[in-house]
């Protein structure tokens, strides 16, 4: 019997292993999607909140109104994937949140969802009347999270951004919910300039949909003539105290519609009572933050409400309000926040209001 030698077995070929590489074009914390050029960060946080108001008829920082200790929970994780292509770069942006408030638990939802190319960009994000992604110096209102009485609001948009040489400026339509005239959006538009001593910035804001007096008062249509508001804003930091800065801001609304002061805690206050959005036709705020430590900072903040809107028109009340706050922030470890904050409320002709929480929070 002839001997054959046994077929020899061929092992195959073990797969090329692309180990995830760090992305250092935009900043910490990306990587590159295996197999592609576009860099993702993931971030996020978890926070413990609890916090309480004098009194029970006025809705304290969180919108509760009780006589009681309100407790919350928030959930927040951020997707950014960017990469560069001829146009600039190509970016988009999603964020997940989910609260829960001691009686039910929040459903998770896209609570941002944006891209942008180069300047143009678009999706659901902050309205450029609040908030820009060139300029943060002009950025919300105050130095607490709260931010005081600044028109914090978020809406679907298409806008333009450009940032040259400490210039910066944005063009944003928004989303009216097809009020009005339907095809017509509400517009934002954002001028600046930001340097190392600080930055200076102008809004005006056209709400399209806004009907005035004719419309709630009269029962009937209003003519959609529109609402303008307008805001001015200072920065100046302070020398040689990195992170401590000085902030003046003034507002105006020409009646209670998309922009103003509305969404603050004094606004949520009035429009509890009012029945509006809370907006006056003049605000000023001013604050004051400063970084004691590299893990202690707090900040103080005043806002002045002149003459308050009837809810949903151009009718004045004539009555006069204010805000007064004081936030602490304590850093122990890394990414790891102790955050209080304090604020007192008062409307003419109302009894004042203080609420507060102490807030828990770690970042990643």
């Amino acid at each position: 019997m002839s001997a054959y030698a046994a077929d020899a077995v061929m092992a195959p070929e073990p797969e090329p292993i692309e180990y995830v590489r760090i992305c250092d074009v935009y900043g910490a914390g990306f990587f590159y999607i295996p197999g592609t050029q576009t860099c993702l960060r993931i971030s996020g946080y978890v926070r413990y909140q609890i916090g309480t108001s004098s009194d029970g008829e006025t809705p304290n920082y969180n919108g509760f109104a009780v006589d009681a200790w309100d407790k919350t929970v928030r959930a927040r994780l951020n997707f950014d994937a960017r990469s560069e292509t001829e146009w600039g770069t190509l970016r988009s942006y999603i964020r997940f949140q989910a609260s829960w408030n001691g009686v039910n638990d929040g459903p998770v939802r896209a609570d941002q969802a944006w891209l942008s190319l180069g300047g143009f960009r678009a999706g659901y994000s902050e309205s450029a009347w609040a908030d820009t992604v060139v300029g943060d110096v002009a950025t919300t209102g105050s130095h607490s999270d709260n931010s005081m009485s600044y028109g914090d609001q978020q809406r679907a948009i298409m806008q333009y951004n450009f940032e040259r040489n400490g210039f910066f400026g944005v063009l944003s339509l928004e989303d009216d919910a097809l009020a009005g005239e339907g095809y017509m959006p509400d517009v934002v538009g954002v001028l600046g300039y930001a340097a190392g001593w600080g930055g200076v910035w102008g809004r005006v804001g056209y709400a399209e949909s806004f009907d005035g007096s004719s419309y709630v008062l009269g029962g009937v249509p209003g003519t959609n003539s529109g609402g303008f508001a307008g805001s001015l804003g200072l920065q100046v930091n302070v020398p040689n105290m990195e992170g401590s800065s000085f902030r003046l801001i003034g507002y105006y609304a020409d009646g209670d519609h998309t922009y103003g002061t509305l969404h603050g805690p004094a606004a949520t206050a009035f429009e509890t009572i009012n029945g509006g959005n809370g907006n006056s036709e003049w605000s000023i705020l001013a604050s004051y933050g400063h970084q004691f430590t590299d893990t202690f900072g707090a900040s103080v903040g005043y806002q002045h409400f002149s003459d308050f809107y009837i809810g949903g028109t151009d009718v004045k009340t004539g009555l006069d309000g204010h805000s007064a706050e004081l936030s602490l922030v304590w850093v122990p470890v890394t990414d790891f926040e102790v955050r209080s904050e304090i604020q007192h409320d008062k409307i003419e002709t109302l009894s004042g209001t203080v609420s507060g929480y102490l807030r828990f929070q770690r970042s990643f």
